[in-house]
């Protein structure tokens, strides 16, 4: 589904003093930690006046399919949001190996915890867009001040679907004054929604600051309906191993042709150095 509409990038905000460094065109951020990152999110929400901003994560297996062309409309209108954290070993590796300081890896999955507990600390109001009834369930169990949104399984070509999805989840925004907005459906069916949503905010003239996030399984990992691999396999880059290990028949195409895959954009990535 390609996207029509507003095909203006989102307006990269000035945020604390991190560094950003370029790689495969996305702006990725440069910090020590995912607390620094939450702490100029607080920041920045508490004084961004107006305005709809992004925070994306992506990792080898996004990066493959942004480079792909029928997603150029999605990196065009992502590769400049406001947020963008190095999701994976391998990027951080390729800032080093092009004498490029990422400073550490910065994953959704550990942003959200770090995030959340400070949204719940200021009572602040959240929408969620999920990917079954189990997670919006123990979310509302959870913090009173969010809604959750479960969308029935939908292709990411269903225009018309998103668009009416979109306009439910932009109607509780606005009635709620939500600061946070989670997406958690992976990859492209949460960008094409945020892409929406922005779009419809715009239309019904909605000038209050928003933020969305686009989470992908984060909140699986979250309330441990998905098991994140130990330490070792993610510092040292073989999370992938792990995870294949505990879901062969799904993910046996991600690590396989897409690694390879990844493999050949980092080889362009570094001839274009």
């Amino acid at each position: 589904m390609g996207y029509e509409g507003n095909t203006q990038c989102p307006g990269q905000k000035d945020v604390m003093s991190f560094q950003r460094i370029t790689i495969f065109d996305f702006d990725f951020i440069s910090a020590a930690s995912v607390n620094d990152v939450v702490a100029d999110i607080m920041e920045h929400v508490s004084t961004n006046t107006a305005g709809i901003d992004f925070l994306i994560t992506p990792n080898a297996y996004q990066l493959v399919h942004f480079a792909e062309k029928k997603n150029a409309a999605i990196k065009h209108f992502y590769k400049h949001a406001t947020y963008v954290l190095p999701d994976g070993m391998p990027i951080v590796w390729l800032g080093k190996l092009l004498k490029k300081d990422i400073k550490h890896r910065l994953t959704g999955s550990d942003l959200f915890p770090a995030l959340w507990q400070q949204i719940k600390k200021q009572n602040l109001y959240t929408t969620f867009v999920l990917p079954d009834d189990n997670i919006s369930h123990l979310f509302q169990q959870e913090y009173a001040q969010c809604s959750c949104f479960v969308p029935a399984f939908f292709n990411a070509a269903d225009g018309q679907y998103i668009a009416t999805l979109a306009a439910s989840v932009a109607a509780n925004i606005i009635k709620n004054n939500a600061l946070f907005v989670f997406l958690g459906l992976g990859f492209p069916k949460q960008e094409l929604l945020a892409m929406q949503l922005e779009k419809t905010l715009k239309e019904k003239g909605y000038a209050k600051p928003v933020l969305f996030l686009l989470l992908g399984a984060s909140f699986e990992f979250y309330f441990g309906l998905k098991k994140r691999a130990p330490a070792f396999f993610q510092k040292s880059g073989l999370e992938w191993l792990y995870r294949f290990a505990k879901e062969p028949r799904r993910l046996w195409k991600r690590y396989t042709i897409d690694n390879l895959r990844f493999l050949s954009i980092v080889t362009k990535e570094i001839l274009k150095r």
